[in-house]
């Protein structure tokens, strides 16, 4: 076996404008490994240094930390020295006063007083975090207090950076909480996980105006889950369709009632006047009319057929009996639209869809009598209320040549992502964890940018820290 010391060097820095004042510092790593010549495979190579990452790391943040708090201290105790500049963002802290009505001291000259004498233990995502805690006396007020906790933003009782928030609910997204403890490295107990979902504020997040113009189509829809106690609860959620097809997620709601949904929804939109869109629903109750005023209510022309079934099995209408009606219904809204512009097509094209429209209304509305003349009362009413609602699509593209969605089916994907961590993962959610995690799936999937840069705001990521490997090398072996 051969010992080898590698030392690698990382070059710590800051880099802003040129207002900004700049330390730059190196950390010395001295790496030692043993190698069985002939018989290690790059696997186990690899696999060593997987382990050894996050331990690498962390030491890397015990160091840099305790590097700033040397030099917070010494500036902060040094004044003589240290203009205001170089002490520009350290040493704030509260006045030492008696009552509630707590101050900021203007003073930034301190007294070293020693260190705590408990280490501060922080979560990180890279492990558990033992921190040595400098106190200093500020010489104003005499109010004792940590200077690196307030120059990183760290609370007085912080147990968790946030980053170690993001990989949690990175986690948790894709899998039940027992599984995060027992088969993943993150030290985090089953209460810390629903804590931190729970206490997210990704539900008062993402709620930036969506303009109307932008979207092709709004589409709603619900679905149940078993809550705490055995409850059922229903989970509701409205997306915007783009022009390029995509899905804008617009908003989750637990156990809300629609008008209240349709009230949240409306804030959000903006600049509807002007702009045809349709309203897509598979015959939820309570969306008849919803965004009336700014969309145009669309049966879902995959559900309708389906849900005459159903009309008339009420009415006593036998499969064999109904299938032929069903697939005459299919057969009248199941049309497609020409592609291309609309400008661009010929007349005889426009005027051969609605052609085939106004015929396949005129047939539908001799269903409906036939269906009343037979008896099949709730077949004839299920049909009448759909045929209103049905060719929404095909009347959007004769006024405005808009291709606009016909189906739910961008939002039946979105609740199978949903659904197999609600329903299938674990159960026995409260309101807020129901809506707070659907919401985190339905924009990490299909909002990814958005999610990222929430992350990226909700981090602090600005550009005020950077580090790199300037260079790695292996020391002169000495048996070899």
């Amino acid at each position: 076996m051969t010992k080898v010391r590698s030392p690698s060097k990382v070059r710590v820095g800051r880099q802003q404008p040129k207002k900004e004042i700049v330390v730059e510092q190196e950390i010395h790593i001295i790496l030692g490994f043993r190698l069985a010549t002939g018989k290690v495979n790059l696997n186990e190579i690899v696999y060593r240094l997987k382990e050894l990452r996050d331990p690498l790391m962390l030491r890397i943040l015990e160091q840099v930390l305790m590097r700033y708090d040397d030099l917070i201290s010494e500036r902060l105790s040094h004044t003589e020295i240290y203009p205001s500049k170089a002490r520009k963002g350290l040493g704030r802290h509260f006045r030492k006063e008696e009552g509630e009505a707590r101050r900021y001291c203007r003073g930034r000259k301190v007294k070293r007083r020693g260190y705590r004498e408990k280490e501060r233990k922080i979560a990180t995502a890279l492990g558990g975090l033992s921190l040595r805690i400098r106190t200093v006396e500020c010489c104003t007020c005499g109010a004792r207090y940590a200077p690196l906790l307030s120059a990183l933003g760290v609370g007085a009782y912080a147990r968790k950076e946030v980053n170690f928030e993001h990989e949690v609910i990175e986690a948790v997204i894709d899998t039940n909480y027992r599984r995060l403890v027992d088969g993943r490295s993150i030290d985090i107990s089953l209460g810390g996980i629903h804590n931190v979902v729970v206490g997210s504020d990704i539900d008062q997040t993402f709620q930036e105006p969506v303009f109307v113009k932008d979207l092709a189509g709004i589409e709603a829809d619900g679905t149940g889950v078993k809550q705490k106690g055995g409850a059922k609860g229903e989970l509701r959620a409205v997306i915007g369709v783009t022009q390029a097809g995509r899905v804008e997620p617009l908003g989750c709601f637990t156990n809300t009632a629609w008008p209240e949904v349709e009230r949240t929804i409306k804030e959000r939109l903006h600049e509807a006047e002007g702009h045809n869109i349709p309203f897509i629903y598979d015959g939820e109750p309570g969306l008849d009319d919803f965004l009336a005023g700014v969309a145009e209510a669309q049966r879902c022309t995959w559900h309708a057929p389906r849900g005459l079934y159903h009309a008339l099995w009420e009415d006593g209408v036998k499969k064999k009996q109904s299938e032929p009606e069903m697939d005459k219904i299919k057969g009248l809204i199941g049309f497609e639209l020409p592609e291309g512009e609309y400008e661009l097509l010929k007349e005889e094209d426009k005027e051969a869809v609605k052609s085939r429209y106004e015929s396949s209304k005129e047939k539908i509305q001799e269903l409906i009598e036939t269906f009343y003349e037979k008896g099949y009362c709730k077949g004839g009413a299920y049909l009448e209320n759909l045929s209103h609602r049905l060719f929404t699509h095909i009347e959007l593209w004769l006024k405005t040549g808009v291709i606009a969605p016909k189906t739910t089916s961008l939002l039946e994907r979105v609740f199978r992502e949903i659904g197999r961590r609600l329903k299938k993962i674990a159960w026995g959610w409260s309101d807020q964890a129901v809506t707070n995690l659907s919401k985190m799936i339905l924009i990490r999937q299909y909002a990814r940018d958005k999610w990222e840069e929430y992350w990226k705001e909700k981090l602090g990521i600005r550009g005020y820290f950077t580090i790199r490997i300037q260079s790695v090398e292996i020391m002169s072996c000495l048996t070899f």
